[in-house]
C-alpha cells in the first residue's frame, strides 16, 4: 500500500516537473529562440495528453469553442486552397490557441505554483529590461539619437519591442497579483519597486502598445478599486495618471525623440505623403491594402494562405514607391480575419472577443479585464496572432488570466 502511495506521489512529481519545465521553456523561448519555444509547447501537449480526461468539460464551454475556432477557420482555409502544402503556412501555429487554454486547466496550479509561475516570468521580463538598459547606458547618446527615426533601444525576442512592452506590462499585473496577497513587508516593498521600475523602462522604451496596454489597464484597475466608494481616490488618481505621460515625456530623453517622430510621421502619412523609414506610415498604408482587399472580397476572403500575395499585389499597384521589405500584411487582426476569412473568418474573431463578457466571473475580476480589454483592442492595430512568439504571449496569459479567474471564483469557493 506504502509502495502504491509512494509511485502516485512520484508520478505527480514528475508531471509537474514536465509541466514547469514546459512552461521555462516557452518563457526562455520567447527572450532567445523559437526552437526552444517548440519544445516547450511540445511538453506542455504532452503534459495535456496525460491529462484530457480532466479537460473534456472544457470543450463544452462557449468561449473554448471560439478558441477552436479562431484555429480552425485558417487551417481549413490553407487546406482549400493550398492542398498537400497546407503545412508551409501559418493555419497549424495557430492550434496553440487551443492548447494553452488546455494545459493551464489541465495543469490546474494551487496558489503555490501559481505564484511560482508569476514570478519565473517576472524574473524572465527583468532580465529582459536589464539587458535592454544596459546596452542603452553603454551607447546613450547613439541610441538617442537613433529614437529621432523609427528605431529604439535593443530588446531581446528577436528585437520585437511590441510584444516585450506587452509582456513587461502582463509582468507588472502579475506583480500586482501577487503584492496583494503577500503579506511579508519587505516582499510588498521589493515587488513594488519592480512594478515602478518596469513602468519607468516602458517609457523609456517608448512602444506604443506597450504604454497604451499599461495605461488602459491601469485605469481599468483604478476604476474597479474605487468605483463606487472612495470615490475622491477615484478623482484624485485619474489627474495623477493623466499627468504621468507629460512628466514622462518632458524627463525621459528616448520619448520625448519617440513621440516627436510619432508626429511627425502622423504629419506625412495623413497628408498622403510617403516617406521611407516611417513606421506609423508603414502601418497606415497596410490597413488602406487591408481595406481595398476587404472591399472586393468581403464574403469569403482571399484566403488565410494568399493574404500576402494579395496584399504585396496593392503594394505594387498603389505604392510603387515602397520597397518591398515593407510589404506588411495588414496591421490589425481584425482585418486579416476578415480580408482572409471573409465574413465567418470575422463573426468567429468577434465571438472570441466579446463572449467573455457574458461570463459573470470573467468581468468581475479586475485583472482579467486589465488585461484582456486592452489586449483584444489592440487587436484593431496590432497582429498578435501571426506570429509563434506573439501567439504565445496573446494565447497563454489570456489562458493564465482565464484560469485565474475561473479559480478565484470556482475553486476558492468565492
Amino acid at each position: 500500500m506504502d509502495f502504491r502511495i509512494s509511485n502516485t506521489i512520484s508520478e505527480k512529481k514528475v508531471k509537474w516537473i514536465l509541466a514547469i519545465a514546459g512552461i521555462v521553456l516557452m518563457f526562455y523561448g520567447f527572450m532567445f529562440s523559437r526552437v526552444v519555444s517548440n519544445i516547450g509547447f511540445v511538453l506542455i501537449g504532452v503534459y495535456t495528453l496525460f491529462h484530457f480526461e480532466n479537460i473534456k468539460w472544457l470543450f463544452r464551454d462557449k468561449w473554448m469553442i471560439t478558441f477552436i475556432l479562431i484555429a480552425m477557420v485558417p487551417l481549413i482555409s490553407d487546406i482549400w486552397y493550398e492542398g498537400i502544402h497546407f503545412y508551409e503556412h501559418r493555419g497549424i501555429m495557430k492550434f496553440l490557441l487551443v492548447l494553452f487554454p488546455c494545459f493551464v486547466f489541465a495543469f490546474k496550479p494551487d496558489q503555490k505554483t501559481i505564484s511560482i509561475i508569476n514570478y519565473l516570468f517576472i524574473a524572465t521580463m527583468l532580465f529582459c529590461t536589464v539587458y535592454s538598459l544596459m546596452l542603452y547606458f553603454t551607447n546613450f547618446n547613439a541610441v538617442n539619437e537613433e529614437y529621432k527615426t523609427s528605431k529604439v533601444m535593443e530588446v531581446l525576442s528577436y528585437r520585437d519591442h511590441i510584444r516585450i512592452s506587452w509582456a513587461i506590462v502582463i509582468s507588472c499585473f502579475l506583480a500586482g497579483y501577487e503584492w496583494a496577497r503577500e503579506t511579508i513587508k519587505y516582499k510588498k516593498i521589493l515587488i513594488f519597486i519592480y512594478i515602478t521600475f518596469q513602468i519607468g523602462f516602458l517609457h523609456m522604451l517608448g512602444a506604443k502598445t506597450g504604454l497604451i496596454s499599461l495605461y488602459f489597464g491601469t485605469l481599468i484597475l483604478i476604476l474597479y478599486a474605487f468605483w463606487g466608494y472612495k470615490k475622491w481616490s477615484f478623482l484624485l488618481l485619474i489627474p495623477i495618471l493623466a499627468i504621468m505621460p507629460f512628466f514622462a515625456y518632458k524627463t525621459i530623453p528616448s520619448l520625448r525623440q519617440r513621440i516627436n517622430f510619432v508626429k511627425y510621421d502622423f504629419q506625412h502619412y495623413s497628408k498622403g505623403e510617403y516617406r521611407a523609414g516611417l513606421s506609423d506610415a508603414v502601418r497606415f498604408y497596410s490597413l488602406k491594402a487591408g481595406k481595398d482587399i476587404i472591399s472586393e472580397h468581403v464574403l469569403f476572403g482571399v484566403g488565410f494562405s494568399r493574404l500576402q500575395a494579395e496584399t504585396e499585389s496593392w503594394y505594387k499597384r498603389h505604392m510603387p514607391e515602397m520597397t518591398p521589405e515593407n510589404y506588411f500584411l495588414p496591421s490589425s487582426e481584425l482585418v486579416i480575419y476578415w480580408a482572409s476569412g471573409g465574413v465567418f473568418g470575422l463573426l468567429v474573431f468577434l465571438c472570441h472577443i466579446i463572449l467573455p463578457f457574458f461570463k459573470t466571473y470573467l468581468i468581475r475580476n479586475k485583472l482579467f479585464i486589465a488585461f484582456f480589454l486592452p489586449a483584444i483592442c489592440s487587436f484593431a492595430y496590432e497582429t498578435h496572432l501571426e506570429g509563434q512568439l506573439p501567439l504565445f504571449i496573446y494565447g497563454f496569459f489570456t489562458a493564465w488570466f482565464w484560469y485565474l479567474s475561473y479559480q478565484n471564483h470556482f475553486l476558492d469557493g468565492n
